[in-house]
């Protein structure tokens, strides 16, 4: 029996490896025939170096997962870690989804944090010019003489239209950002029309946001312009803070939640999330505080004895610091109610029965929650709601044409119900697709992970949801309520971009990524988890891997496939 045991496991190993090397060299021949075009020859150094990483990682985790005592907490920073960065090689600065937007953004926080001036007149960021190249790679900004002389800084015009680096994930993408990007920062100044310039002005405006989702990425940015680093190191270390941030949330999140801890370790491994998380993207800092949220309430409602001052804070922060960047997740706040009114105690003290301190706990935490979120959508977002609620429509420069609001729905219900069933109709595998990871970068249609990793990722979440015969977290009310919560965010997502995105011509509503919907997949699963149906007790061992396996094949095919892309 136990020589049975172990030749299984010994073929099992032997199966992986050759696997392994198979895939690894058939995205080597891509990677081969690159550079062979190109002569870009560090690309085949970059990718021996990324195969040996991954082969590393892999084989580590099959190992743990196999032979020792399995403790999710232990190996989740570290393989999130690694795959992050490998990530962030694989998708070089600006790649993931309005990741410039972003990177300015973090930019504006940046020039506050070290006291320089942020913004020139119009509110437009000001970078170094040492920088610029970052979404003018082939300098073709045209820049305006008059406003660069006032305001002392170059001043592209609005007519102007840079090539932003990796807006396209291509062969050139990496010889322009890893074996051109140290030379291009060198040009600390940039000369025009008789004058020399050592600030510039981002093209792009920044996002009109709360500032706090931002502040780590600025942190890192800031720290490389401190240490006087060029652009490929200052886009790293911005990179780096958010990664940072979100393996750190989301490894406390695994922390607190009582049960099932291997639902956030496989939402984290959505390439999708990877991809976000290794970015400039402030979806990193919004999926991993979600993540981190909703376990943290549920820890609350089940296993902690007391609702207390300190988790008021805690929960009070999220509020105001995080939600209003995307207001659509304000619904979240509903799971609060799981939390049985007998804990809400200043004094950490709980009865069986609810007394009238309690009561006035509850009120009042409840109270500074919701004011923590009005104030802050207030402070940030009172533009955007006022022309959310107005009755006239507004035109959408990239279509042309009127768009959709919230007085036109009213007045027309019928058309507003057939859009929203033509969109859930027409567009569900593409959320679907977006959300777990097959076409990444800026929804790139060549880029992503494979129709056979996709389907493993689809069949080993499905099989996630079985038992083990062990009872579900959540009780029937708190089901009900996640639901409704859920709903209503995923109501909102449609709404919000019916009203900002979509054209009056359009029959679905555009603009709604997969990625949105990662931030809620975690209670989704919760409720969907089946105790009824049983499963091998090391099934979440070999779901976990292949979801670990999946990441590194899937990165080694695209970094093969961007390769021979000319």
């Amino acid at each position: 029996m136990l020589f049975g045991e172990i030749m299984k496991k010994i073929i099992y190993l032997f199966g992986y490896i050759i696997g392994f090397i198979l895939i690894a060299y058939i995205s080597y021949t891509y990677v081969k025939t690159g550079v062979e075009h190109t002569n870009d020859l560090f690309l085949q150094k970059g990718y021996f170096i990324l195969t040996a990483a991954v082969f590393v990682t892999v084989s580590v985790s099959l190992i743990y997962l196999r032979l020792t005592k399995f403790c999710i907490v232990k190996i989740y920073p570290i393989v999130i870690t690694v795959f992050g960065l490998a990530y962030m090689y694989v998708f070089p600065a600006m790649s993931a989804p309005d990741e410039i937007a972003h990177f300015i953004s973090a930019y504006k926080i940046s020039n506050i944090m070290i006291g320089e001036k942020a913004t020139v007149a119009d509110g437009h960021v000001i970078i170094r010019a040492e920088d610029i190249w970052l979404e003018d790679t082939d300098g073709e900004y045209i820049f305006d003489a008059n406003k660069s002389v006032k305001e002392g800084v170059l001043i592209p015009k609005g007519e102007s239209h840079g090539k932003i680096i990796s807006s396209k994930l291509e062969e050139a993408s990496y010889k322009v950002f890893y074996g051109e990007g140290n030379i291009r920062s060198r040009n600390i100044a940039v000369s025009f029309n008789g004058a020399t310039y050592e600030k510039a002005q981002s093209l792009h405006p920044p996002v009109n946001t709360i500032p706090s989702v931002y502040f780590f990425a600025a942190l890192g940015i800031s720290i490389a312009r401190i240490l006087g680093l060029g652009s490929v190191y200052l886009v790293i270390f911005g990179r780096l803070a958010n990664l940072a941030v979100f393996v750190l949330l989301t490894s406390f999140a695994i922390k607190f939640l009582p049960k099932f801890k291997e639902f956030i370790f496989l939402i984290c491994l959505f390439p999708t999330t990877v991809e976000l998380a290794a970015s400039y993207s402030y979806d990193s800092i919004i999926i991993a505080s979600l993540i981190f949220f909703v376990s943290y309430v549920f820890f609350l409602a089940y296993e902690k004895d007391s609702f207390d001052i300190k988790d008021l804070i805690v929960v009070t922060l999220f509020s105001g610091l995080i939600l209003p960047c995307k207001m659509v997740y304000f619904p979240i706040l509903l799971i609060l109610f799981a939390i049985p009114m007998q804990k809400f105690s200043v004094r950490g003290k709980v009865n069986t029965k609810i007394k009238k301190e309690n009561t006035i706990f509850f009120l009042a935490s409840a109270v500074t929650v919701l004011l923590s979120f009005i104030i802050a959508m207030y402070l940030v977002n009172r533009a955007t709601l006022a022309g959310y609620s107005t009755s006239n429509t507004d035109s959408l420069e990239w279509a042309g044409e009127q768009s959709y609001t919230i007085g036109y729905l009213l007045h027309n219900k019928a058309k507003a119900l057939k859009i929203f069933y033509n969109t859930m109709l027409v567009q569900i595998e593409y959320y679907h697709d977006t959300m777990m990871g097959t076409y990444l970068g800026h929804a790139d249609t060549v880029i992503g992970i494979p129709y056979i990793g996709f389907l493993v990722l689809n069949i080993g979440l499905i099989f996630s949801v079985f038992g083990e015969g062990k009872r579900g977290l959540l009780l029937l009310k708190d089901k009900i309520l996640v639901i409704v919560s859920v709903g209503f965010v995923i109501f909102f997502i449609f709404l919000s971009m019916l009203i900002a995105w979509t054209p009056l011509s359009s029959q679905f509503i555009e603009g709604v990524s997969g990625r949105y919907f990662i931030p809620v997949i975690l209670p989704v699963l919760l409720v969907l988890h089946n105790n009824k149906i049983v499963v091998k007790d090391d099934m979440k061992r070999n779901i976990i891997f292949l979801f670990i396996f999946v990441n590194g094949l899937s990165l080694l095919k695209i970094f093969g496939t961007i390769c021979i892309r000319l």
